[in-house]
């Protein structure tokens, strides 16, 4: 089974996780992102319950009916909570956590274990995995909100689900905490770790994790792909 996980596309307002519709911007890149799935053969496709997942979810697949008929809306896929933070301007809280991101890059930088694992990774077990290739450091958590651990808990409930269905690619169109969660759970490094899989990820970009039913453990395809952005600058993060 492969999992296309998909970070929705830009939304109308930077305050932090406030559940609003998607900004022209965000469109333009759920069609960008619509077309280029045209090309896969997706049979499920999930999405958290917040507008923004939603209506990506809505547009780039809505040159397919069965799969709009049948989309799946779990609010086990939504955003990590932010808490007494949810609403502020994003540049505050960066601005909040800056001491906090300064110490997680320093350790990323000087103390990345070289050790690689070649044995594919159980969704079972999660926990094994946390902390194994970083030096520990607290991990963050939104006051009043959540942390990673809290978020791994209703995240996988969802992907166990779709694991004992009978799809064979699967499109989660979800947000980009829950989508790093989930790669330092299965691929190794705290929570606290997330800049392993940088801090943000690309609206409407793609990353694929296949799932081998017989060694019963998932593999990292691809990450952060946005290909189907090239040729739109002004729709890349940042602009």
């Amino acid at each position: 089974m492969i999992f296309y996980l998909i970070r929705h596309g830009r939304q109308n307002s930077s305050d932090c996780n406030v559940n609003v519709p998607l900004a022209d911007a965000g469109i333009k890149q759920a069609e960008l992102l619509g077309k280029r799935l045209r090309n896969y053969s997706i049979d499920a496709v999930y999405c958290s319950d917040l507008i923004r997942a939603k209506q990506t979810a809505e547009i780039a697949f809505s040159h397919n009916e069965f799969l709009l008929d049948h989309l799946q809306v779990r609010s086990g896929l939504a955003e990590i909570d932010f808490g007494d933070l949810t609403g502020i301007p994003d540049a505050q809280v960066k601005s909040f956590y800056a001491n906090y991101y300064k110490q997680q890059q320093h350790l990323f930088e000087q103390k990345r274990s070289n050790r690689q694992s070649k044995q594919p990774v159980s969704i079972d077990s999660p926990a094994k995995y946390v902390g194994d290739f970083f030096v520990p450091v607290e991990e963050m958590i939104y006051p009043g909100g959540e942390d990673g651990a809290m978020l791994l808990d209703r995240v996988l409930p969802v992907f166990d689900e779709i694991l004992h269905t009978d799809a064979k690619q699967v499109a989660v169109v979800c947000h980009g905490g829950v989508i790093r969660v989930l790669l330092c759970a299965l691929f190794g490094g705290s929570f606290a770790r997330r800049l392993q899989f940088g801090t943000s990820l690309e609206n409407c970009s793609i990353t694929a994790i296949h799932y081998d039913e017989t060694l019963h453990g998932f593999f990292l395809d691809r990450f952060n792909d946005s290909a189907h952005l090239e040729g739109h600058p002004e729709l890349f993060r940042g602009h």
